[in-house]
């Protein structure tokens, strides 16, 4: 019904032209204008109060079960067109087939809003995305009311355009079988002689399963011609390196280049890391070996990722935003070359290896002119528990649900097969730097994309935060297919601090945002936040230090007599006005009065309290030393020696040189500190000797001394007595003549006390005496004092 109807249209022109897309909650709708004059336009009707003739629904993969994003839908007008039987450049943006008249995509959900849909019997739908594609009717369509329909893609070629794809299975990698489970029926999956749209082919390591006719992948790679008559070509993992021939992997290359689409997983690395230019697009160092199971981040600064993490949220997959639970991974790169790679997905891990990304070919040619894909991922989506070699197809397909990991695949391949028609803000975000509270920044452009093949309406843009729109392209009518429209922003804060907003761009209920960052910063502004002048003496004044204020604002401001706190003193160039950006300076210099942390601070302040204020923190250390003595008295008999201990401590960190002397008020006495110089930075303890002098010295005159006498008068005696006891007459008599002569010698010798006394000059007189220590390091000089009690003997 529906071929025999388009057929009656004839090759009608396109009728978009003039057509307003409505972008609503999920998708962009084409609304037809009067340029339309035939067929199924004759049957689109004007309603009362603005309304419209609606059609809305669900657009699902092949099983039925997962909404798809990003597809097509839209109300032909003429007959479609067959897709070309050898891969083509399709550039995004280009117009489908068949003279739509009202067209839209679909959301994350699936889910679309036609408008203005012609009225009547069997009016044609068709959803498409890449080469997936489906013509469709709807019954019956309602005039000025929402009319419900929903669809999926084709299971089979009866059914509608599947792409047609070639899948070089791998021992290790059951990737077929997720093809499967997105619901594309077993009938279609044939030998290369079969006519069935997935063809299997052997791997030429280590192959997987098979089907009747199966031909090694060899045998479509060394033919070029066989391999543009895929629409995508997948290779699966084999388990192990199989390296490719030059000629095979020239072919890959040369089949993306004209529009082709490459997944490659695992060990087939192969096709990549040795072949310029695909060998430029990630930093390739195969052999790395196994990853442990983890978390991936999903990247969403880029339309496509963001659009993969909220379908992957919408269906159940994920729990938490951009996360994924992935498994049986490997690392064959050390992260990837952007650009022209695009990462995908990394693990949350050290380093956070890339896990899977993408590129667009011919790599490094323009955007316009780039209509091929690869996707490079690290991961099995179907993990067996055993080999796949010499199995069959289906037997090695479990009959499980789909996993998270494989309805990840699920996007990509649908994702990889198509174009994206994700409307885009660009940037994300903008930071305007440190603008003046209250002065108005330079502007930033955003741009807002329409990728889409259908023109689109933007309803409203709006911004938060201290910024303005200062133009705007986008609600100046709808944005033609591949389109865009530029809104001008600048940034005025409103206060001191980082000031946050975003801006949005509306298409129906749809919504893009981009964040804006600016810092708002004072009016008056000081070349230093802060001036550290580090350690001072006490009493002592630093080396002076410059602060520069600036007025910010193309205007005079008056200003306040600079403000100053703690131990610092300033002078100023600064006047009692600063012209517009006009510059002045305060010097300070630090005098700390006490040791320890001495702050302050230096503020500028503009008289109009609305220009605010600068402030400058001051720091500095006031150092000191105390000098102590203990006992700090004593007493001592004249001519004898005694001693007390200097202590000298640091004060406030103080770390210097210093020495240490003594002196006194006592005749006849020195004092002297054991260490006379050295570096103090804790505490240092000394002895301090003091010595004093007597007033008579005893002093011999050149005899033995009555002592001495005393000696010899007895050892003459001790002869005497044993001479009398030997009976020795002569011997006594000699004896009694030595001890005479003795005795005579001695008193000649000696007189009559044996000493004289002498007296010293100068002498410690009895009295009280002050001893003066005193410690210095060339600035600072501290003094201890010692009390002395001088007797006489």
């Amino acid at each position: 019904m529906v071929s025999r109807l388009l057929a009656s249209f004839g090759r009608t022109p396109l009728c978009h032209a003039a057509v307003v897309l409505m972008f609503l909650a999920s998708a962009t709708s084409l609304v037809a204008q009067s340029a339309c004059t035939t067929n199924l336009c004759l049957q689109q009707v004007s309603c009362p109060n603005g309304g419209s003739t609606t059609l809305t629904g669900k657009v699902y993969a092949p099983n039925g079960v997962d909404p798809l994003p990003n597809v097509l839908v839209y109300i032909p007008n003429a007959p479609l067109d067959p897709f070309p039987a050898t891969v083509s450049c399709t550039i995004a943006g280009v117009v489908p087939s068949g003279s739509p008249i009202v067209g839209t995509t679909t959301g994350i959900d699936g889910s679309f809003l036609l408008t203005n849909v012609p009225v009547g019997a069997n009016i044609p739908v068709v959803i498409q995305t890449g080469r997936w594609r489906r013509l469709l009717t709807v019954s019956t369509v309602t005039a000025c009311t929402s009319n419900a329909f929903s669809t999926r893609f084709a299971q089979t070629q009866a059914e509608g355009d599947i792409p047609k794809i070639a899948i070089a299975t791998g021992a290790e990698d059951g990737l077929e079988c997720v093809l499967r489970k997105v619901g594309i029926q077993d009938s279609e999956f044939t030998g290369a002689s079969g006519t069935g749209r997935v063809v299997l082919y052997k791997g030429s390591g280590a192959g997987g399963a098979s089907v009747a006719n199966s031909t090694s992948q060899d045998v479509l790679m060394s033919d070029p011609t066989t391999l543009k008559s895929f629409d995508i070509v997948m290779f699966p993992c084999q388990g192990s390196q199989f390296i490719q021939t030059t000629d095979r992997q020239t072919n890959l290359i040369n089949y993306a280049n004209a529009g082709g689409r490459v997944y490659a997983t695992h060990y087939s690395y192969v096709w990549l890391y040795n072949d310029a230019p695909f060998s430029g697009t990630a930093n390739w160092t195969p052999g790395q070996g196994n990853l442990a199971d983890g978390i991936a981040t999903i990247d969403t600064s880029y339309p496509n990722g963001l659009t993969m993490a909220d379908w992957l949220q919408n269906i159940g997959a994920t729990t938490t935003l951009g996360q994924i639970s992935l498994s049986t991974l490997r690392r064959d790169q050390s992260g990837i070359i952007s650009p022209p790679s695009q990462s995908v997905l990394t693990l949350n891990t050290t380093g956070n290896p890339v896990l899977q990304f993408t590129f667009d070919t011919p790599v490094g040619a323009p955007v316009a002119a780039q209509c091929g894909k690869v996707l490079f991922n690290e991961y099995h989506v179907e993990n067996p528990s055993s080999s796949l070699a010499n199995t069959t197809f289906p037997n090695e397909c479990p009959t499980t649900s789909m996993s998270p990991q494989e309805k990840l695949l699920e996007f990509s391949l649908f994702d990889l097969s198509g174009n994206s028609v994700i409307p885009t803000l660009t940037p994300a975000s903008q930071n305007f730097g440190n603008v003046p509270v209250g002065i108005t920044s330079g502007t930033q452009t955003f741009t807002w994309t329409n990728p889409s093949p259908f023109p689109v309406a933007v309803s409203a843009v709006n911004i938060v935060g201290d910024y303005a729109i200062v133009s705007n392209t986008c609600l100046s009518g709808g944005i033609n297919a591949g389109g865009s429209c530029q809104i001008l922003v600048n940034f005025t804060p409103t206060v001191v601090g980082t000031r946050t907003g975003t801006i949005s761009v509306t298409s129906g209920l749809t919504t893009l945002t981009s964040s804006l960052t600016g810092n708002g910063v004072p009016d008056i502004q000081v070349s230093a936040a802060s001036l550290a002048f580090g350690n001072i003496d006490v009493g002592g004044v630093s080396a002076p230090q410059t602060v520069t204020i600036t007025n910010a604002v193309p205007s005079t401001i008056a200003l306040q007599p600079v403000a100053l706190s703690g131990d610092y003193a300033e002078t100023t160039t600064c006047g009692a006005t600063i012209g517009p950006q006009g510059t002045c300076t305060v010097t300070v210099n630090f005098r700390p009065t006490a040791s320890g942390a001495r702050p302050g601070t230096l503020v500028v302040s503009a008289v109009n309290s609305a220009y605010g204020s600068a402030t400058t923190t001051l720091t500095g250390n006031g150092v000191d030393f105390s000098l102590s003595v203990s006992p700090t008295s004593g007493a001592v008999v004249a001519g004898l020696n005694t001693s007390t201990t200097a202590t000298l401590t640091a004060l406030g960190g103080y770390n210097g040189a210093v020495t240490l002397s003594c002196t006194t008020n006592a005749p006849g006495s020195v004092c002297t500190p054991a260490t006379v110089a050295g570096v103090l930075s804790g505490t240092l303890t000394t002895p301090v000797n003091i010595t004093t002098t007597a007033r008579y010295t005893v002093v011999g005159y050149g005899g033995l001394g009555g002592g001495l006498l005393l000696t010899l008068l007895g050892t003459g005696a001790g002869v005497l007595v044993w001479l009398v006891r030997r009976k020795r007459g002569h011997a006594l008599l000699r004896a009694c003549l030595m001890v005479v002569l003795l005795a005579g010698v001695g008193a000649w010798t000696t007189g009559c006390s044996g000493k004289l006394p002498d007296q010293n000059n100068p002498y410690t007189a009895p009295g009280s005496y002050t001893y003066t220590l005193t410690a210095a390091d060339g600035f600072l000089t501290h003094t201890a004092t010692y009390s002395l009690t001088v007797t006489a003997k």
